[in-house]
């Protein structure tokens, strides 16, 4: 059975300057993307495909090389776009994600929408999960990767966007949700 291993990007070298989207790891990002390679040995991966982030690319390739995978590369697994909107303090950052998930017809924040995001990212989801790929990793984003989970297992966005972390791996199941 194909089970899927969605896993968001390790801790990013913050730059205000430059776009999210253009962020690197940081030395410690790197290093916990090594430690989540480990945790992950043996939940059967056969399959990498990464966001082509910087942040998101790097922590693909560090976690294939520990699992002796190659790691492809899928556009449609960024982020919400947002380049245009310049570096945030958190709290309003956060405003506008709750916006963002409250209103996801409405382009309210960035250059997506929300309906916008899950169609693309479950395009990539699909691509990855084609069969014969076993269990399939995904490298990708906390916005993105919550959108998709909230409306295919039906969890509240926001709340779980909070608690997300950097790196963070999430093994879906059908329904079944397994924070690893």
């Amino acid at each position: 059975m194909t089970k899927l291993v969605l896993i968001r990007h390790s801790m990013p070298l913050i730059d205000s300057a430059r776009p999210a989207q253009d962020w690197v790891l940081s030395a410690e990002g790197h290093a916990a993307a090594v430690v989540l390679a480990e945790r992950l040995t043996d939940r059967g991966i056969a399959a990498m495909v990464s966001s082509d982030e910087p942040k998101a690319r790097q922590t693909g390739e560090a976690i294939a090389a520990a699992l002796r995978l190659p790691l492809t590369l899928d556009r449609d697994l960024r982020e919400h776009e947002r380049a245009n909107t310049g570096y945030l303090p958190r709290p309003e950052f956060e405003a506008s994600i709750a916006r963002f998930f409250a209103q996801p017809e409405e382009l309210v924040f960035g250059e997506e929408t929300a309906d916008q995001v899950f169609e693309r990212f479950s395009g990539a989801v699909r691509r990855g999960l084609e069969p014969g790929h076993g269990t399939v990793a995904l490298v990708t984003h906390g916005t993105a990767l919550t959108l998709y989970l909230a409306r295919t297992i039906g969890i509240a966005p926001l709340p779980f966007w909070r608690s997300l972390t950097l790196p963070m791996a999430i093994e879906v199941e059908g329904a079944a949700l397994d924070i690893l």
